[in-house]
C-alpha cells in the first residue's frame, strides 16, 4: 500500500472493530492487567511508605544502638566510666529507670484489668538525650501532672480512648490518671517486645518511685558513633563485667521487630500480583488464539496485498499497547486508595503522615514492569502468525491440522458415564493443549485462596508455640520480677504437684550468661532450663538436652551468622567466673527475643546472679474447664500471668494475624474475579471455535442442555484437577516460600496448618459453585444462538 495515511486508517479501524468485536475478552484482560498493577504497585508504595516512616520514625525517636535490660542493684558510677573509656566509640550514654507492674495493678473501664496481657508493663519518664517515646504525630511526649501516654498496644488490645482513665494500684500507692496521648515507642512498639512502656509527668513518675509502688529495673543504653562495630562495644562492655542481669538488644532487632509485619504483608502481595501478571499473559494468549482464528482471511489478504508482517503485527499489538498503558495507569492512580487497606497498621505505629514523594516515584516501576511484561508476551505470541502463509490463511484451514488423528476414548466403549459427561470429559483428553491453560489458571486460584488462609490458620494454631520455643500446653504462666518471685515459684510448683486437675507441668528458668562467639569473643546468651521431655519441641536437628554437659540452640543463635554450630559442636558458656563446655544436642525454631535462644537441661543448673523469668507449662486433665483454673492461679499468685498458650500466641504476634486475615478476605475476591471471567474468557473461545460442530450436534437432535452439559462436564473435571494441584502447591511450594521469608525470623522449617473442611471442603465447593454458574451463563448465551446463522458461516 502507497498510502501511509488510508494503511493507518485501515489499522485504526481493524483495533477498532477488534475492542467492539471482543467486548468480554478486552475487558478481561484489561481487567488482569489492571489488578496486577494495582497490586504490584500498592505493595511497592507500601515497601516505600515502610522506608519513608522507619527513616522518620528512626530521627524522630533517636533509638538506642544497644540496650542492656538489667534487674538488680547497679552503680550508674561504673557506667559512666566505661562510656568515657569507650568515647571514640560511644556517642551518648543514658539510664532509663523502669517502674514495673502486673497488669492486674492496672486498672480501666469498668472494674476491668490488664491481667490478662502477656507484656511486661513499666511507667517511664522522657529520656533527655535519645531513645524518645513520641505521639501520634512523631513529636517528642510532653506529658502534664495526673496524665499518662499509653502504648498503642494496649489502646488497640483493650480499646483505650482520650480522656479516659486508668488506675494504678500497688501496695498503698493509688492513682487514677487521665489518657491524654498514645506512645509511640521505637523500641518497644512491636508485639513481639515483650515489654511495654507508659509515660508519665516526672512529678508523678517520682511519687510513684517515692512510695515504691512497681518494681525497679533499667534500660542501660548507648548511642554510637558512625560506623562503629557494636558488636565490639558489646563484647567490651561484657568483658569490663558491668550489669547485665537480663537480655541485651541491639538496634537492629528493633528495627526488624517494627518492619516485620508490614514487610510481610507487602510480599504475599507482590507474590499475588506477579501470579496475576502471569494469568493476565495467558488471558492474551486466549484471546489471540479466538481472534487470531477468527481473522484467518483478514490476515491472509492483508499479506496477499503485501502489507509487511511488521505492520500485521502491529494491528494487534498496538491494541494491547494502548490497553496495557490505560490499565497501567488507571492501575496506578486506584493503587493509592488500595493500599489505604494494608497500611493502617503502619499509619498507626510508625507514621500517620505518609505523604512523602518516594511513593509516586517508586510506585511508576508497577506499570512500567507490567506493561514491558506484557508487549514483550504480545510479541512471542504473535510471531505464530508469521508462519501463516496468505494462501492458508485464505484457504482458513491452518487451525485445522492435526484434527485427523485417531482418539483414543471411542464412544461405543463407554459403559459407564453418561454420553454428554463422557464427550466432556474425552474433549479434555483430545485437546488438552488448550485446556492446559484453564488448569493453570484453577491451580494458582486455588493457590492464592489456600496460602493465605493456611499462614493464617498455622498462626492461629495452639502447634504455633512449638516456633516460638515452647512446647505446646493448656496453660502457661509467667512469673514477673518480686522481691518474693523465688518463694513464689517454690509455692506454686507445690500447689501444682497436689492440685488433681492437673495432668502434668513442667518449671523452667531462663537465666543470662556468657557464651564464647565465633570470633572468640563473649556475648550474652538467655538459656532457659527445665525437662523438656514433657512438653517437648519439633526440632529441626537432633533432639532435646537430657544432661549437664548437653545444650540446644535456637535456628537463628547456630546459624552461620552467629555461633555457627552444628550438632556435636561444642560451645563455652561462662557463669559466675566459671567456664562450661556444653554439647549442641539439637537446634530448634523460635521467633522470640530475635530468635536467639537456648536451652538446657535442670541438671546444668541456674545463673542464680542472673535469673530473667520463670515459666511454667501446664496440661488439665480432660474436663476440666481451663478458664476457671486459670482464673484461680491468677487470682491466688499476684506476681503470676496465666495465658492459654494460644491466647499467648495470638497476642504476641499480634497485628501480624490481623493484617493476614484481611490478605485472606483480598485473596478470596481476586481469585473469584479470577475464576468468572477466566472461565467466560476460555469457554468464549472454545465455543466460537466448535461452533460448527455445535451446529451439527443439534442437527442430530442434541438439545442446548445436551451440549451444555458436555461443555460442564469438561471444564469441571480440569476444575477439579486444578483444585488438587493448587492445594498441594500450596501445600509444599508455599510452605517452602513461607520458610524463606520466616527463616531470618529464627523459624526455618515451619509446617502449614490445613483445616481439612475448609482446604478441602468449604474452598472447593465455593469455587466449583462460582465456575458452574459461570459455565451455565456462558454456554446458555452461546448454544442459543440462532441455527440459520450458525450454518450460513
Amino acid at each position: 500500500m502507497d498510502d501511509p495515511e488510508g494503511e493507518e486508517m485501515m489499522f485504526l479501524n481493524m483495533v477498532k472493530n477488534d475492542f467492539i468485536r471482543n467486548k468480554i475478552a478486552t475487558l478481561a484482560v484489561f481487567v488482569f492487567i489492571t489488578l496486577a498493577v494495582i497490586l504490584a504497585a500498592s505493595s511497592i508504595n507500601n515497601i516505600a511508605n515502610l522506608i519513608q516512616s522507619m527513616k522518620e520514625l528512626q530521627e524522630r525517636a533517636v533509638p538506642a544502638d544497644i540496650t542492656q535490660m538489667h534487674s538488680g542493684e547497679f552503680d550508674q558510677l561504673e557506667i559512666d566510666r566505661f562510656t568515657e573509656g569507650q568515647r571514640k566509640n560511644i556517642a551518648m550514654q543514658e539510664t532509663m529507670v523502669l517502674l514495673t507492674f502486673d497488669g492486674s495493678n492496672i486498672e480501666f473501664g469498668e472494674n476491668q484489668t490488664m491481667a490478662d496481657t502477656v507484656q511486661d508493663i513499666s511507667f517511664v519518664v522522657q529520656n533527655q538525650q535519645f531513645d524518645f517515646i513520641l505521639d501520634l504525630n512523631n513529636e517528642k511526649l510532653d506529658i502534664k501532672e495526673g496524665e499518662v501516654a499509653v502504648p498503642i498496644y494496649f489502646m488497640q488490645q483493650y480499646d483505650l480512648k482520650i480522656g479516659e482513665t486508668i488506675t494504678v494500684k500497688n501496695g498503698n500507692y493509688k492513682k487514677s490518671f487521665v489518657i491524654s496521648d498514645y506512645a509511640r515507642d521505637y523500641e518497644m512498639n512491636s508485639s513481639l517486645t515483650s515489654s511495654k512502656r507508659f509515660v508519665l509527668n516526672h512529678a508523678d513518675y517520682e511519687e510513684m518511685r517515692r512510695m515504691r509502688a512497681g518494681e525497679l529495673e533499667y534500660l542501660i543504653q548507648f548511642k554510637l558513633n558512625e560506623n562503629v562495630d557494636a558488636q565490639a562495644v558489646q563484647t567490651a562492655y561484657i568483658e569490663a563485667g558491668l550489669p547485665a542481669n537480663g537480655p541485651t538488644v541491639g538496634g537492629k532487632i528493633f528495627l526488624l521487630f517494627n518492619a516485620m509485619s508490614d514487610a510481610a504483608v507487602s510480599m504475599v502481595i507482590i507474590l499475588i500480583s506477579i501470579l496475576l501478571i502471569i494469568i493476565a499473559s495467558l488471558c492474551i494468549r486466549l484471546t489471540f488464539l479466538a481472534t487470531i482464528d477468527e481473522d484467518l482471511r483478514e490476515i491472509g489478504v492483508m499479506k496477499a496485498i503485501g502489507i509487511s508482517k511488521k505492520d500485521i503485527r502491529k494491528v494487534y499489538l498496538n491494541k494491547y499497547r494502548v490497553m496495557s498503558v490505560a490499565a497501567g495507569i488507571l492501575g496506578y492512580l486506584l493503587s493509592f486508595a488500595t493500599v489505604n487497606l494494608f497500611n493502617s497498621n503502619m499509619k498507626l505505629y510508625l507514621s500517620s503522615d505518609l505523604s512523602g514523594n518516594l511513593k509516586y516515584v517508586l510506585s511508576l516501576i508497577a506499570p512500567m514492569f507490567v506493561y514491558f511484561m506484557i508487549v514483550m508476551y504480545c510479541k512471542k505470541v504473535l510471531k505464530k502468525m508469521d508462519k501463516i502463509s496468505a494462501v492458508e490463511a485464505i484457504r482458513s484451514d491452518i487451525m485445522e491440522r492435526g484434527k485427523n488423528r485417531k482418539y483414543r476414548f471411542p464412544l461405543l466403549k463407554n459403559n459407564v458415564l453418561s454420553t454428554n459427561i463422557y464427550m466432556g470429559l474425552r474433549d479434555v483428553w483430545k485437546r488438552f493443549k488448550i485446556y492446559r491453560l484453564l488448569l493453570f489458571i484453577f491451580i494458582v486460584c486455588t493457590f492464592i485462596v489456600i496460602l493465605p488462609l493456611t499462614m493464617y490458620n498455622t498462626m492461629n494454631s495452639p502447634t504455633f508455640s512449638t516456633y516460638m520455643g515452647i512446647g505446646k500446653s493448656d496453660m502457661r504462666i509467667d512469673l514477673r520480677r518480686t522481691d518474693h518471685i523465688t518463694a513464689d515459684f517454690k509455692k506454686l510448683q507445690e500447689e501444682l504437684k497436689n492440685d488433681s486437675d492437673i495432668e502434668k507441668y513442667a518449671a523452667y528458668i531462663t537465666s543470662s550468661y556468657q557464651i564464647k562467639n565465633a570470633e572468640g569473643s563473649w556475648d550474652y546468651i538467655n538459656i532457659e532450663t527445665g525437662d523438656f521431655s514433657v512438653f517437648p519441641l519439633k526440632y529441626l536437628e537432633g533432639r532435646a538436652p537430657e544432661s549437664e554437659g548437653e545444650i540446644s540452640l535456637s535456628y537463628a543463635n547456630a546459624s552461620k551468622d552467629e555461633l555457627n554450630k552444628k550438632i556435636g559442636d561444642q560451645v563455652t558458656v561462662k557463669a559466675g567466673g566459671t567456664e562450661k563446655n556444653l554439647i549442641v544436642t539439637g537446634i530448634y525454631q523460635d521467633i522470640t527475643n530475635g530468635g536467639k535462644t537456648a536451652k538446657a537441661d535442670t541438671s546444668f543448673g541456674i545463673n542464680k546472679y542472673a535469673v530473667l523469668w520463670y515459666i511454667v507449662s501446664i496440661d488439665l486433665i480432660e474436663g476440666v474447664d481451663i478458664p476457671s483454673k486459670m482464673a484461680y492461679y491468677q487470682n491466688t499468685y499476684d506476681s503470676a500471668q496465666v495465658n492459654d498458650i494460644k491466647e499467648y500466641t495470638q497476642q504476641t504476634l499480634g497485628n501480624i494475624i490481623d493484617q493476614m486475615s484481611t490478605i485472606v478476605v483480598g485473596a478470596i475476591i481476586i481469585a473469584v474475579i479470577i475464576s468468572v471471567l477466566i472461565t467466560s474468557l476460555f469457554l468464549r473461545m472454545l465455543l466460537s471455535k466448535d461452533m460448527s460442530q455445535i451446529a451439527i450436534m443439534r442437527c442430530v437432535g442434541l438439545t442446548s442442555k445436551h451440549i451444555c452439559q458436555q461443555y460442564m462436564a469438561g471444564t469441571m473435571l480440569v476444575l477439579v484437577l486444578g483444585i488438587i494441584f493448587g492445594v498441594i502447591a500450596s501445600n509444599y511450594l508455599g510452605e517452602l516460600l513461607v520458610n524463606m521469608a520466616m527463616s531470618s525470623m529464627g523459624a526455618a522449617k515451619i509446617e502449614l496448618v490445613n483445616i481439612v473442611w475448609q482446604t478441602w471442603l468449604l474452598c472447593p465447593l465455593a469455587l466449583i459453585a462460582i465456575v458452574g454458574m459461570t459455565i451455565y451463563m456462558s454456554c446458555r448465551i452461546a448454544i442459543k444462538e440462532d441455527l440459520s446463522v450458525i450454518l450460513r458461516r
